[in-house]
């Protein structure tokens, strides 16, 4: 389905528990239909993109000391921060990604989705919070985003990324779009739809880029065969394909960098609040963002797309 104003497009009819779909063989697992083949070869790769990120975040906000990862997988973007001289804390809904973020790489991961009550395991309130290739797996992104510039200092700023359902690359390749993924992609965001999130959780837009990132050479041809409807390639011991990273963008992956005013309250946040609280609008109290019935995320595009 998708809204023809704003081309913000979603899944219907998917019931998804996260807690178990996000177990090891999302991240590596040949044989799995899910996730990824081999997650972890990608490090090398995701810690050059990982700290190109911090750099732009350091320029966008010199003075930041703190910073919440959201989604944040085994961890990596947040070990990265922790290097750069950032505290860190990361929320992660997958218990074997945050076991391995803790155990292996030493950050303060909480297992548990995007919610109040595992957020308030977090006592603190950061002056970053990020989200990578995060929302579009959320059941309800506008609570998650709400909940998350709460946890926001004021003048804080909030970063998060996804594919651009508008962009060449996913209007050329229609159904064959490498991000694509189903079941766990239940949204795809275009940038209109993704400022008014930003907006109606009172955070103020401040930049959209389209990033380079690095992959390695064979997660890239894994996605390849993946958009071509065939099983990846398997290849003997380590291959040459995981060790070579390349820096690639195809201007579909959008990030989108929200401040929240320094400021608690201007009318547009106001106004916003009113349309939130107004009752056929009312949002219900944040839950784990899985196993939501059908009917309850179509109620809720009434507030995203208008």
């Amino acid at each position: 389905m998708q809204c023809p104003c704003c081309l913000l497009a979603w899944t219907e009819g998917v019931e998804l528990d996260p807690a178990a779909f996000y177990d090891q063989s999302y991240f590596d697992d040949v044989d799995s239909p899910k996730g990824y083949n081999d997650y972890f070869s990608l490090a090398s790769a995701m810690e050059r993109t990982c700290d190109a990120r911090i750099r732009r975040l350091r320029r966008l906000m010199p003075g930041a000391r703190s910073l919440l990862d959201a989604g944040c997988g085994p961890g990596y973007f947040v070990h990265r921060a922790a290097r750069a001289g950032l505290e860190t804390w990361g929320l992660e809904v997958s218990a074997f990604a945050a076991r391995f973020g803790r155990d292996r790489l030493g950050q303060r991961i909480v297992n548990g989705p995007i919610d109040a009550v595992h957020l308030d395991r977090i006592e603190s309130s950061f002056d970053l919070i990020t989200m990578w290739d995060t929302i579009e797996h959320l059941a309800a992104p506008d609570e998650a985003i709400a909940l998350l510039a709460d946890k926001l200092e004021p003048g804080g700023v909030m970063s998060l990324s996804t594919g651009d359902v508008a962009a060449l690359a996913a209007r050329l390749t229609g159904r064959a779009w490498h991000l694509f993924n189903l079941p766990e992609h239940l949204w795809f965001f275009s940038v209109p739809a993704l400022k008014r999130l930003c907006r109606r959780a009172g955070l103020e837009v401040l930049r959209v880029e389209r990033e380079v990132c690095w992959y390695t050479a064979q997660y890239l041809l894994d996605r390849l065969m993946y958009s071509l409807g065939r099983n990846a390639l398997r290849f003997r011991g380590d291959s040459i394909l995981k060790r070579l990273s390349v820096p690639i963008s195809l201007f579909d992956i959008v990030t989108i960098h929200a401040r929240k005013p320094a400021t608690t309250r201007n009318a547009e946040v106001e106004r916003h609040e009113s349309e939130l609280q107004a009752p056929a609008r009312k949002f219900a109290v944040a839950e784990p963002f899985g196993a939501r019935e059908p009917a309850r995320l179509r109620s809720r595009l009434g507030s995203m797309v208008s």
